[in-house]
């Protein structure tokens, strides 16, 4: 047993260290990555806070279409009554606006680290209003 030990060795200082910074490498890489898919999660959760946002634009819009006397384009975004007034923009806990709450004409909707500036178009007669990404100030946050 005793000759069976005496020919065993271990590892030497360099392999330990060697192995040390090849797993730090690969932990750098992979905490990256995570947050390289959280960006994106908060990036597509924006993108589906939009989506409903148009959603319920149309929903409004429709209703007040089909009401008794219908919707007027006169005024009738954000008069008594209309789109703007009735529309409910709370997306949830985790969604804030800037101003809160947004103007008629738009505000930046942000979702954990990510923040996009969003322009609404007016509700017209034959469309209801839509919300989308302010593309000229969205580099200038």
């Amino acid at each position: 047993m005793k000759s069976l030990l005496k020919n065993k060795q271990g590892f030497t200082l360099i392999e330990i260290m060697a192995v040390l910074v090849i797993m730090g490498v690969m932990g750098s890489v992979a905490i990256s990555k995570i947050n390289d898919i959280s960006g994106t999660a908060e990036y597509r959760a924006l993108e589906t806070g939009i989506a409903e946002l148009n959603g319920r634009e149309m929903l409004y819009w429709t209703n007040a279409k089909f009401a008794p006397g219908g919707w007027s384009g006169n005024g009738g975004d954000a008069g008594v009554g209309g789109v703007w007034t009735n529309m409910d923009t709370d997306l949830g806990s985790e969604y804030f606006w800037s101003p809160d709450p947004p103007n008629i004409g738009g505000a930046d909707l942000s979702f954990g680290s990510q923040t996009i500036p969003l322009t609404r178009t007016p509700s017209e007669d034959t469309k209801a209003a839509m919300w989308a990404p302010n593309r000229s100030r969205e580099g200038k946050k």
